[in-house]
């Protein structure tokens, strides 16, 4: 083979995987580049924060205080929050209940005990039933800044609106054993409203904070007509997923096209054991 036909040969090669270029691939290149009227989008965004919670109860009743202390210009915010029933202690109805009676839009996604190992199977119902503009896939052991959602809502409307993969932000996850400690020791009778709940753990020493680079399970921001155009409505076509394996938040970005990190105001992780997924926390 001559120079001239090697040359001829890597040319129509390029030109081959460039048009095997997958759409998802070049909406991730286009994907901060503004493109829409933003005047377009409803004054108030929806958003739908799906919460899976099994054994986390006392945490997930301070992560629904920082929801329940939002302020400023909040979108419209639904809770969805899959557990199975009697669960911990206190349980997760009585927690719900407690909220939903103080204000917060709370649904229930009911699962098994034999499903509650599998937070892909609660993700794929939520994402195949929610109406929101978007969905947040969380953890159930965060606080955000009391000013988180108004910020959010902001940077969708003016920088994030055209992004069409799964966004990720950094946490900050807080002292294990620091948080281990003040649980075990913590004489409060739950369900119950914590007192300024973002400036407390505001103040406690952080261990880490990272997020962004990867979108994890803990924060993964989707528009919702995406996911169903793109994803079929769903997290993961595979439906197995494990507490300290979550192969359905790969799943998800996956089927969406990739991950975009963005700027979101502080919400911190009240970090626990490694123990199992059994341990009351």
């Amino acid at each position: 083979m001559t120079r001239q036909e090697r040359i001829a040969l890597r040319k129509k090669r390029v030109e081959e995987r460039i048009k095997r270029m997958t759409e998802s691939e070049k909406e991730i290149k286009t994907s901060l580049i503004p493109t829409s009227d933003p005047s377009l989008l409803p004054e108030k965004l929806t958003i739908e924060i799906c919460i899976h919670c099994f054994n986390y109860q006392k945490r997930l009743n301070w992560m629904l205080t920082s929801i329940l202390q939002q302020k400023g210009n909040i979108p419209n915010i639904i809770v969805n929050i899959s557990h199975c029933p009697n669960n911990g202690n206190p349980t997760t109805e009585s927690v719900i209940n407690l909220f939903r009676e103080k204000g917060l839009s709370i649904k229930e996604t009911m699962l098994t005990e034999k499903e509650m190992s599998n937070r892909a199977i609660a993700r794929n119902k939520q994402a195949t039933e929610t109406t929101a503009d978007y969905i947040l896939f969380s953890d159930s052991d965060l606080v955000y800044d009391e000013y988180f959602f108004e910020d959010l809502q902001k940077n969708i409307k003016e920088k994030y609106r055209d992004i069409n993969v799964v966004m990720g932000a950094d946490r900050y996850s807080l002292d294990d054993q620091f948080c281990i400690k003040m649980f075990e020791e913590d004489k409060r009778q739950y369900p119950c409203i914590i007192e300024d709940v973002a400036k407390l753990v505001s103040t406690w020493k952080v261990k880490w904070k990272r997020g962004k680079g990867t979108a994890p399970g803990f924060f993964q921001l989707v528009k919702v007509k995406v996911l169903k155009e793109k994803g079929g409505g769903l997290v993961t076509g595979r439906a197995k997923d494990h507490w300290r394996r979550t192969i359905a938040d790969r799943a998800l970005r996956v089927r969406l096209g990739g991950r975009v990190g963005i700027e979101t105001r502080n919400f911190f992780h009240l970090n626990h054991d490694r123990l199992g997924p059994d341990l009351q926390r």
